[in-house]
């Protein structure tokens, strides 16, 4: 679990020192601050330290790890130092310190080819691998990234690793593509939520494409007389199933393609396809990084998405969102639970009018959001409305 991080003269951050909740952190800004650089930074460092690269005594290790840190940044330079502040003297920096104390620093010059690493850069350890979800939805191109005879080097091109390595999460197979049963009671609730959201659920191809599947999940009592046939052996679910059972009920409606579905929908569809193959496990995987979740999301939706957030944290999940989306913003103060330990860190990125560099202030309250422009834009609309409103009735 992150626990903080420490930035120096990375391309717009000339200094960051940034306190993570271990539960739910929302990064908020205007466009153009450096939300997406801020998150792909932190993944950056946290698949360094997650076992992506774990033979550090290779001679092509520093050249390796370089290339592809560089790649979650969709630059067309081959040098890491295009990621120095321009005109900073001296070195970038940059420092992730885990909740063990453990810790991955690394360090570059402005000419710098490759990363430098510190004395104290933790082992790999895979439990501390982060998943990151861009802005973008990726259920409809991972067949496309992967397919076999597109060139590599292309994909690379088009894509950057982060969509490249979410795509190769996503075609791992789930307890969904073996059983229709729910195994886990902790995330019983979560999948359940997911499923209802959409309608239904995305399965692999064997095109390795998806499509969709409409239905849910029901929950019945189970049946005396079955003999324990479907019943899931799982530990943690026994107890459980012994009175109940939560299976997948398709709705009779034949599966479509992924691309005839909404593209929100899909968005979900991802988070659902990263919990049920455990890609995401809460307490046991590392941070979930996803920037702007409400992109091309109905509004409408944006409470649930909010709750089935929340319930992963209360479970262990830390999660780290990018947003400027007033409505999710606002549904994640409303149904903050202090009673169930509920905890949001609210990170405001602003640029400093004197020297253009940004700056982060956070705090753990909804009240940092008073002081953004997101809420000053939304406070305006609701003046213009009212002024408009009261002009035309009084005429």
């Amino acid at each position: 679990m992150i626990a903080n991080l420490e930035f120096e003269n990375f391309t717009a951050f000339e200094k960051l020192d940034l306190s993570l909740s271990p539960r739910l952190n929302v990064i908020i800004g205007s466009n153009g601050t450096g939300k997406t650089l801020l998150l792909k930074a932190i993944y950056g460092l946290g698949l360094l330290a997650g076992g992506r690269f774990p033979d550090r005594s290779d001679e092509g290790f520093a050249a390796s790890a370089s290339g592809k840190f560089l790649s979650i940044f969709s630059s067309e330079d081959e040098k890491v130092g295009t990621l120095s502040s321009k005109g900073a003297q001296a070195q970038t920096r940059l420092r992730l310190v885990n909740s063990d104390g453990s810790a991955v620093e690394v360090t570059f010059g402005a000419r710098s080819q490759y990363l430098d690493f510190a004395s104290d850069t933790v082992k790999p350890n895979a439990a501390d691998t982060p998943v990151y979800i861009p802005t973008k939805e990726v259920l409809s191109l991972v067949r496309g990234i992967r397919h076999p005879k597109h060139d590599r080097a292309t994909v690379e091109m088009i894509f950057d690793d982060g969509y490249v390595n979410l795509a190769e999460l996503l075609v791992q197979p789930g307890f969904d593509e073996k059983s229709d049963l729910l195994e886990d009671p902790r995330l019983s609730n979560v999948i359940r939520d997911l499923v209802t959201l959409v309608g239904g659920r995305y399965r692999a191809k064997i095109d390795g494409g998806f499509d969709f599947q409409p239905g849910r999940y029901e929950e019945k009592a189970k049946s005396t007389t079955d003999g324990g046939e479907g019943r899931s052996n799982a530990q943690i679910a026994k107890a459980y199933q012994d009175s109940t059972q939560t299976r997948f009920v398709s709705s009779g409606v034949q599966a479509f393609p992924t691309g005839m579905t909404a593209e929100g929908y899909r968005k979900i569809g991802v988070l659902h396809r990263l919990l049920c193959n455990g890609s995401i496990s809460p307490g046991k995987t590392g941070a979930l990084l996803w920037d702007e979740p409400e992109s091309n999301l109905n509004p409408k939706l944006m409470k649930k998405l909010v709750q089935v957030l929340l319930e992963l944290s209360r479970n262990g999940q830390q999660i780290i969102l990018a947003t400027h989306d007033y409505v999710l913003l606002k549904w994640l103060d409303l149904l903050t639970d202090e009673g169930k330990e509920d905890h949001i860190r609210f990170h405001a990125i602003y640029q400093d009018p004197n020297t253009q560099k940004m700056s982060v202030e956070s705090a753990d309250s909804y009240a940092l959001i008073s002081k953004t422009a997101i809420s000053d834009t939304f406070a305006e609309l609701f003046d213009e409305d009212m002024a408009r409103a009261l002009g035309a009735s009084s005429t």
